[in-house]
């Protein structure tokens, strides 16, 4: 990919993620887009499919530390526990954009790309009901935490999801 594509990309992205803090995504249209980036449909069309194609990447951008960290001690059992802490703290650095997300945006979406992502890193051949269930129950709880206003430190969710997911995920190893 060229410097002016990637640039193109990259804008598309942010403007994106301006706009889901500003409206729901089905609300946001490819003509929203475009304005607001002051580019051309056409530009958006060459580099993305559609606005959910556009979501799923803007949600890599925001997550990526996040993801990064999920699939580098997703099966570290012996540092299982601050795994899920290095996750959550790195999700809690997007705090304050997640939170806007989840109050504009279609809850739904937002919770299956971010559990497609999840479930991605998680992925287990021959078992795609626990992937699910891991997956579901996992986001599930983020995304909880983030719409009550931390409820509970990272420390105390960390712990008590390690304590969840552990005789989970050892079953994988």
């Amino acid at each position: 990919m060229d410097k002016r594509q990637e640039k193109s990309r990259q804008l598309i992205i942010e403007t994106f993620i301006q706009l889901m803090q500003e409206k729901d995504v089905a609300k946001i249209s490819m003509k929203d887009i475009a304005e607001f980036a002051n580019i051309n449909r056409g530009t958006i069309y060459l580099n993305f499919i559609d606005k959910y194609d556009i979501l799923n990447h803007a949600i890599d951008f925001i997550m990526a530390e996040a993801i990064e960290k999920c699939e580098h001690y997703m099966y570290a059992i012996e540092d299982g526990k601050e795994g899920i802490r290095e996750i959550l703290v790195a999700i809690d650095k997007q705090y304050d954009l997640l939170k806007k997300l989840i109050q504009k945006s279609d809850l739904n979406i937002l919770k299956q790309t971010l559990s497609e992502k999840f479930m991605k890193s998680i992925k287990q051949k021959d078992n795609e009901i626990m992937t699910q269930f891991l997956g579901s129950a996992t986001v599930g709880v983020i995304v909880w935490w983030i719409e009550q206003s931390r409820p509970c430190s990272i420390d105390e969710l960390s712990n008590e999801l390690w304590r969840l997911l552990a005789p989970h995920i050892e079953s994988f190893l």
